[in-house]
């Protein structure tokens, strides 16, 4: 029922019933207030009904010292003692009014005065620290604000001290939370009988009070998602609702309202392995996944999981790819970023990944590498950004309870992807590309980087402004994410990514000396006294050459370690960014995160550069890629060859390399295009062989073989819409 008036009201009303009664036509009406909670409200009456209003501060002789001439109410907040005889007349003459909040609150409630009562005796007896929380509640809930509260839901928010759900209090705060007097807590379960957990009748114990509650919490939401209710114990059978609009199980609607923190905290309460709220009905349950929707309850979860690992095994990759998304996405939305979410969103890269390396030859011709490898919506560089997301995102079972099945499980899942079936579809397209180019003219019709300029001219030579992002190993699948961010942060410019073939052997000086703007220029690759040299109109091009050559021709040079401001005024800058390539081959121990670091700050710079200067056109662009290996992997040293006169890790130069040489010969007959007539290059197409020559020792990073990861670029333009 209801409350029928407000705390002021009422107050008002004991005001003008002390002064009707008063036998003084201007009596002074003596207010007594164990407790001093009512001042305010008491004052505020007081000049309403034309009162004076005085308050007692340290004694209730400080009143006698100032004499009212008019209508005047005295505050004491103290209660009445038989001692006190200084006011024998106002008693006489006057008017008493002895209400504390709690008496006052009672009387709030005109039509259920015996059972409001309850509120009254809940303020007396209550210790001196609850006696204000009780305080604060009754004065919250009735000062007319908000509406007036149901008799039940204001005493449910004094024994719960504010909290207004007995259900949702107990699910979310537990037994250390509830009250340590016995009454109260009997209150409380009685309250929880009241709003349907049946569960709890009889319950004298908080753990006992709290793991019914949870357990019937958690038999409501299995309900909601289609659980065959008969399948739970009588008591735990949750009623249909019968109240008008959206209802939602109780769990739902408290971890819909929980902030972030909390939300994370209750993950470990409702996904513990020692939460197995319903494990004999879960585990025998035939298709888990149909209560996927359901994020608690640690048995569920195992099952789901088991379920899943089940399919994977199965290779059934697709379908292991949407369960994992739909219980990711509900877990996140739950509880947002925790381990148990962690672990699903990795389970969706595993399965994508499993699907990609399974059906990667579907994708198109294989005897074209570069449109296979490099299509942009489809090509095979999806398998190297599955592969690269996977390790960033490191180990997510580890922050998992070791109950969970995934801390078992995982693991193996992750490192057969990546360390295993990864290394044999390296393998397999190093074979097609081998196939490819000794069948001679390998990419006839391709886009050439060194011819890059040539077929940008128009732009590059029309007067428009046009800034050069050269991103040494820039993979294909990382300019990807590059042209990504620039869409999502420049969403008013036109993105487009094409693929190129990088100049071969994939390694920085040629492919930088390929990517020279300028005036037409012939390039070409040649053996200078055993060393082999990219050269621009017959001469060597080193950085301070092409430094120079941009230069002359107009273009302002900047280097990604100094600090030119400047130089981004001119209306074309070519910008040079090292550090992939210095990451990959310095920072030789968890550099695929090392590498997220880096495509961040890359992305920061190009958008910040791109929306403050106004370009007309600018472009992204790259000099090589690289490949990176597992991080168990043994590396096969071979020997070079007699006749190399130079020799690196993945390929060796000489005039007298013969076909017996390992790896593919790359020679005047493979019509490249810039390779001189007596320069032949052996490039290695296998993922795990190196020449043996002097240099960092690293397993997991290079470049300068004939992988499609290597020499299939992806140029990114962006310009005005």
């Amino acid at each position: 029922m209801p409350a029928t008036k407000t705390l002021p009201q009422c107050a008002e009303d004991a005001v003008e019933t002390a002064i009707a009664e008063a036998a003084d036509e201007d009596p002074v009406v003596l207010w007594w207030d164990d407790g001093g909670y009512l001042r305010d409200i008491v004052e505020s009456v007081s000049h309403s009904v034309g009162c004076g209003f005085h308050a007692a501060e340290q004694t209730p002789l400080e009143l006698r010292a100032d004499a009212p001439r008019n209508r005047t109410v005295w505050y004491v907040p103290q209660a009445h003692g038989d001692d006190v005889d200084w006011f024998k007349d106002v008693e006489n003459t006057g008017g008493v009014v002895e209400q504390h909040i709690g008496k006052l609150a009672a009387r709030c409630f005109e039509n259920d005065r015996i059972q409001a009562a309850s509120i009254r005796t809940a303020y007396e007896d209550a210790d001196e620290n609850d006696r204000e929380q009780v305080a604060k509640t009754l004065f919250r809930e009735l000062n007319g604000e908000g509406g007036l509260p149901t008799l039940q839901g204001l005493q449910t928010k004094i024994v719960l001290d504010g909290h207004d759900d007995p259900v949702q209090f107990v699910l979310e705060h537990g037994a250390e939370n509830l009250p340590d007097d016995t009454d109260d807590l009997l209150k409380i379960r009685d309250l929880l009988v009241d709003d349907g957990v049946t569960a709890v009748e009889g319950v004298t114990d908080e753990n006992a009070l709290v793991t019914r509650t949870r357990r019937w919490a958690v038999a409501e939401w299995l309900v909601e998602e289609g659980l065959d209710k008969s399948l739970l114990d009588a008591e735990y059978r949750p009623e249909p609702s019968s109240g008008l609009g959206i209802s939602r199980p109780e769990l739902q609607s408290l971890l819909s309202k929980v902030d972030s923190e909390r939300a994370e905290e209750l993950a470990h309460v409702y996904l513990d392995p020692d939460a197995r709220f319903w494990h004999d009905v879960l585990r025998t349950y035939d298709d888990p996944w149909e209560l996927a929707d359901c994020p608690v309850d640690a048995s569920l979860e195992h099952e789901l999981w088991d379920e899943w690992t089940q399919s994977f095994h199965d290779g059934d990759y697709e379908t292991c790819a949407t369960r994992a998304s739909t219980r990711h996405q509900r877990l996140e939305t739950t509880y947002g970023d925790v381990p148990w979410t962690r672990v699903w969103e990795q389970a969706v890269e595993v399965a994508k990944l499993a699907h990609e390396l399974e059906t990667w030859e579907e994708r198109g011709d294989t005897t074209d590498v570069v449109d296979l490898y490099g299509d942009v919506d489809e090509g095979t560089w999806q398998i190297d950004n599955a592969v690269y997301n996977l390790i960033i995102s490191g180990e997510p079972e580890n922050d998992l309870p070791e109950e969970h099945p995934a801390t078992a499980t995982l693991d193996d899942l992750r490192t057969s992807l990546t360390e295993s079936r990864y290394l044999d579809y390296l393998s397999d397209l190093g074979d097609l590309v081998v196939d490819q180019i000794e069948d001679g003219s390998p990419f006839v019709g391709e886009n050439y980087a060194h011819q890059f300029f040539d077929q940008e001219q128009e732009h590059l030579q029309s007067g428009q402004s046009v800034a050069l992002f050269i991103v040494d190993a820039l993979r294909f699948d990382l300019a990807h994410e590059l042209a990504e961010s620039v869409r999502r942060d420049l969403p008013s410019l036109e993105v487009d990514e094409t693929a190129w073939v990088g100049t071969l052997p994939s390694d920085t000086e040629f492919g930088k000396a390929a990517l020279t703007p300028g005036s037409k220029f012939s390039f070409n690759i040649e053996l200078d006294d055993g060393e082999l040299v990219p050269e621009r109109n017959g001469r060597t091009i080193s950085n301070y050459q092409r430094e120079k050559m941009l230069k002359d021709d107009g273009w302002s040079y900047i280097m990604q370690s100094e600090d030119d401001a400047s130089g981004w005024s001119s209306t074309r800058v070519a910008y040079y960014w090292n550090d992939l390539d210095k990451a990959g081959e310095e920072e030789l121990t968890d550099f695929e995160a090392v590498f997220s670091d880096r495509i961040e700050k890359i992305s920061d710079i190009i958008c910040e550069k791109i929306d403050q200067g106004e370009w007309d056109r600018a472009y992204i662009l790259a000099d090589h890629g690289f490949v990176s290996l597992p991080q168990n992997v043994d590396i096969d040293d071979i020997h070079p060859p007699d006749e190399a006169e130079k020799v690196t890790r993945r390929w060796v130069a000489g005039a007298d390399l013969d076909g017996d040489t390992p790896g593919v010969l790359l020679d005047e007959n493979a019509h490249l295009g810039y390779l001189d007539d007596d320069t032949k290059i052996s490039v290695l197409a296998d993922p795990i062989q190196r020449f043996r020559n002097q240099g960092l020792p690293d397993a997991r990073f290079y470049h300068g073989g004939v992988l499609p990861q290597e020499f299939v670029l992806n140029f990114v333009t962006i310009t005005q819409e």
